[in-house]
């Protein structure tokens, strides 16, 4: 049977939305905000390799009243107004549009709902023609019908999408499309307003309609009965009805049928409307849409142009400045032609590793290709300091070559790395990103060949990092962590596999415990873990009430931001604030844990030098960063971290560092002098701000004045600090108040970075690594909010992260010359370092360290490094 034709009908605001808030803020280089944009164009281009439709078409709201407004002046009355930088994005998703040659479709007085309802109608009278209608949420089910209109809308975020026919919209709703309107009657819509009947919510209508059919046949039924309701007619009532439900909807019939109206979507919108006008193929402009896509800054989109065979007119790569024309790449099969490699070596090479074979480029046009058993003979090219090397990932690399005992020095350049540096708010900086924004086209589909064009991708990235003033953050700090990195994931760190399996026994039955205090709490059964239940149980069966916000789809959110707000409101938000806490220690580290465990008993995460804006390190299979301290199940988890037999674990710990900074940079004079005399800093902040000597410091003032310190530093308001201090509105905005006024420093500073960065559009580390703040000037007071907590933060967070990370390089330099074999840096979890020692050598060896770690760098205030020792993680002193 011949394919049926398909039309895409694309619910355009609807994607918009979608896009805009799925992704974070990314701006042009001209600063356009364009997350919506890119989220929207990705999303087309995934539609359309999935389903190479022969026709396209998108309808677009326009602003101002619909039909249903005059009806229900306060239909859709709660929504929120769409934030300026979604608006100004539409214009540009249309532009997008255009050049794909797709028609868009609007008209004042109907939803974009409305015209795909009319243009799915028209479809239906051309034979062989499948209606799939794209968007971004559920509301168009109600035109599902068959195999003949089906809807493609995405599942999670703008990547996983899924497609309803009559079956699965079944499935889901347990209903046929065309009784949707009739449950939306009943239920109501709150994102839209629709009232429904009170009382009912998803399962009642859902039964209703089930049972019935339609709201029609329902309440031909209920009609019969008359109140009160005899004995006899009591007999006749079956579930799901019961007497108080037929009260209820007698009470609310005409909204139930209006909220149904008001539901429906219109197909006869008059519109003028022909499958020629949506054959896109034809009507696009591939040039046109490149220039669009490039213009933002699209280049991974104009990547993906070619899969959906939009790509004949793609830049080719001889057509700009570079030339790699008689390019050589030889397969070096033995040892002696490496050996003659090793001799004509200049005084730079650039290296990568594809599927176990090394390759090797000297220059420009020439590159050499080692099997595992030949590129060992290259040791002296890796080792020598006269040949600086190139890479794009070198950590990877340098590990294997030292496992293969090859020790790799000069590490000049490292382009994922560099890229980082230059854009560290960027989720991608594969070499083909980097590539493609640099030379303006895409890189050779033989990754083969790349390494020869790691020359000049050096030259430009060091030039703008030379620019930008990093480049000493490139050569004395990114750059020798390298090997560093390399060798501690190497070692690794020995795991107590009984105690993590005691551990996951104990956690198992905590959670049973807890799960069963809540179920008793809230009257009944239900899935914990179900954002959507949970939030019915809390706010609907226990009615909580609070400033809570919504979800996206309207609901009261259960995120633990907004359960902190009513921990004081019922015993259970406490209960379910450890149960997710366990589930979280569970499912994240106690059950992978095992498999993460090296045949030698140890444990070998990852480190990330491109993870964090900031600059910090991240870790991954596991992430050890955000293992869990503070708790006693922490503490337990932590004990399965043990020393190797015969030796000592050793943990050096910066003391308050990113305080100790903060005094630093802005130079406040009471903070200082607290740091510089040794005093206790929280207990002086308590002081100040309770206006008490400091031996009459509580244990409670003590820690308000430990969340308003480092609240400070990391923009915290009067509303954080009333939350995490549990004291009122007034004591927070008084004791913030007083606090800036105390440490009038810092209070300036905070200013001070605030307006360079609004004024420069960028922060610095006192090293000179930057970073980015995107939505600095932002009219929208939530990113603005966030920009200039990033802003203040940044600059302390980012020059501890820098001050570890040169700490970590000065000391493996100790350890090589002086403690080769009896001492080993075996983790980094943000301002700590752990160690590996044989006893003999921990006293001397600690001293060293302590003392490295203490005056890498001179502040104006002393860094103090405190030193613990312990057979495991857990229990050190």
């Amino acid at each position: 049977m011949k394919e049926k034709s398909k039309l895409v009908l694309i619910d355009g605001h609807a994607l918009v939305h979608r896009a805009f808030h799925a992704l974070p803020p990314t701006m042009s280089a001209k600063g356009v905000t364009t997350n919506a944009v890119y989220g929207f164009t990705s999303v087309l281009i995934k539609m359309i390799k999935d389903l190479n439709p022969d026709y396209v078409a998108a309808a677009f709201d326009l602003a101002g009243p619909t039909f249903r407004h005059k009806e229900f002046a306060e239909y859709k009355i709660h929504r929120q107004k769409a934030a300026d930088e979604l608006h100004a994005q539409v214009p540009i998703v249309k532009e997008v549009l255009k050049s794909f040659g797709v028609p868009v479709y609007e008209k004042q007085g109907y939803e974009a709902d409305d015209l795909i309802g009319a243009l799915a109608e028209k479809a239906q009278n051309s034979t062989g023609i499948q209606t799939v209608i794209m968007t971004g949420d559920l509301d168009t089910l109600q035109l599902v019908e068959n195999d003949e209109v089906v809807v493609w809308t995405l599942k999670r975020g703008v990547t996983d999408a899924v497609i309803y026919d009559e079956k699965a919209v079944l499935k889901r709703y347990g209903l046929r499309p065309n009784q949707l309107v009739d449950y939306r009657g009943l239920k109501g819509d709150p994102s839209d307003n629709i009232p429904g009947v009170p009382g009912i919510g998803e399962k009642t209508a859902m039964a209703l309609i089930q049972s019935f059919g339609n709201l029609e046949n329902l309440y031909k039924t209920i009609l019969n009965f008359k109140f009160p309701i005899s004995k006899k007619d009591k007999e006749k009532i079956k579930a799901p009805l019961s007497e108080k439900l037929i009260q209820k909807l007698l009470e609310n019939k005409d909204m139930a049928f209006f909220s149904k109206k008001l539901s429906i979507i219109a197909k006869d919108v008059p519109i003028d409307f022909s499958l020629d006008q949506a054959r896109w193929r034809e009507r696009g402009n591939v040039k046109e849409l490149e220039e669009i896509l490039k213009k933002y800054g699209f280049f991974s989109l104009v990547r993906r142009l070619p899969d959906i065979g939009l790509g004949e007119t793609l830049p080719k790569e001889e057509s700009f400045n570079l030339n790699y024309s008689n390019e050589s790449i030889t397969y070096l099969r033995n040892e002696k032609e490496a050996l003659e490699i090793v001799k004509s070596v200049g005084d730079r090479v650039a290296v990568a590793m594809d599927e176990g074979d090394l390759i090797l480029a000297v220059d420009e046009k020439t590159a050499y290709i080692l099997p595992a058993d030949v590129y060992l003979s290259l040791a002296p090219v890796f080792e020598s300091e006269k040949v600086a090397k190139i890479f794009h990932g070198a950590k990877p690399i340098v590990k294997k070559l030292l496992t293969d005992g090859i020790r790799v020095n000069n590490i000049e350049f490292d382009s994922e790395v560099g890229g980082f540096l230059l854009d560290s708010e960027s989720r991608n900086i594969s070499f083909e990103k980097i590539y493609f924004d640099e030379i303006k086209s895409s890189a050779p589909t033989d990754s083969k060949s790349w390494p020869m064009r790691y020359f000049e991708i050096r030259k430009r990235l060091l030039a703008r990092i030379k620019n930008l003033g990093m480049e000493g953050v490139l050569r004395d700090i990114e750059m020798p962590l390298i090997p560093v990195l390399a060798k501690m994931e190497m070692r690794g760190i020995r795991v107590d596999n009984r105690a993590i399996s005691k551990l996951s026994s104990s956690l198992k039955k905590e959670i049973i415990k807890l799960e069963k205090k809540i179920y008793d709490m809230a009257g009944c059964e239900f899935n914990i873990n179900s954002p959507s239940q949970l939030s019915r149980i809390l706010f609907e069966k226990l009615g909580l009430k609070g400033k809570i916000r919504k979800t996206g789809k309207g609901a009261l959110s259960t995120a633990a931001s907004e359960l902190d707000k009513l921990t004081d409101e019922h015993a259970v938000i406490p209960l379910i604030l450890q149960y997710r806490e366990l589930q979280k220690l569970k499912t994240t580290y106690i059950e992978p844990f095992p498999g993460f465990i090296g045949p030698d008993g140890r444990l070998h995460t990852t480190y990330n030098q491109t993870g964090a804006a900031t600059g910090r390190l991240s870790s991954q299979d596991p992430n050890l960063q955000n293992v869990p301290i503070r708790t006693e199940l922490g503490q337990e988890f932590r004990k399965a971290f043990t020393a190797e037999k015969g030796r000592k674990l050793v943990s050096f710990d910066y003391s308050q560092l990113e305080l100790r900074i903060a005094a630093h940079m802005s130079g406040d004079k009471i903070m200082t002098a607290v740091f510089e005399r040794g005093e206790d800093i929280h207990t002086r902040t308590a002081a100040e701000i309770f206006d008490v000597l400091p031996d009459k410091v509580t244990a409670a003032m003590r820690r308000k004045a430990k969340v308003l310190n480092f609240g400070i530093l990391y923009g915290m308001g009067v509303l954080g600090f009333q939350r995490a201090a549990k004291v009122s509105r007034e004591e927070a905005k008084g004791f913030i108040e007083r606090y800036m006024a105390e440490f009038s420093g810092i209070a300036e500073y905070v200013e001070k970075i605030k307006s360079e960065a609004r004024e420069n559009g960028y922060v610095k580390t006192i090293f000179g690594r930057r970073r980015n703040i995107l939505e600095i000037n932002s009219k929208m007071p939530q990113l603005l909010s966030q920009a200039e907590r990033i802003a203040v933060n940044s600059p302390i967070q980012g020059s501890a992260a820098d001050l570890i990370k040169l700490a970590m390089i000065q000391i493996q330099e100790l350890l090589e010359v002086t403690y080769k074999d009896s001492v080993h840096m075996l983790l980094q979890i943000h301002d700590e370092l752990l160690f590996e020692m044989d006893p003999e050598v921990v006293n001397e060896a600690s001293g060293n360290i302590k003392k490295i770690m203490e005056n890498v760098y001179e502040f104006d205030v002393p860094i103090v490094a405190d030193v613990k020792i312990g057979n495991n993680w857990a229990e050190m002193k």
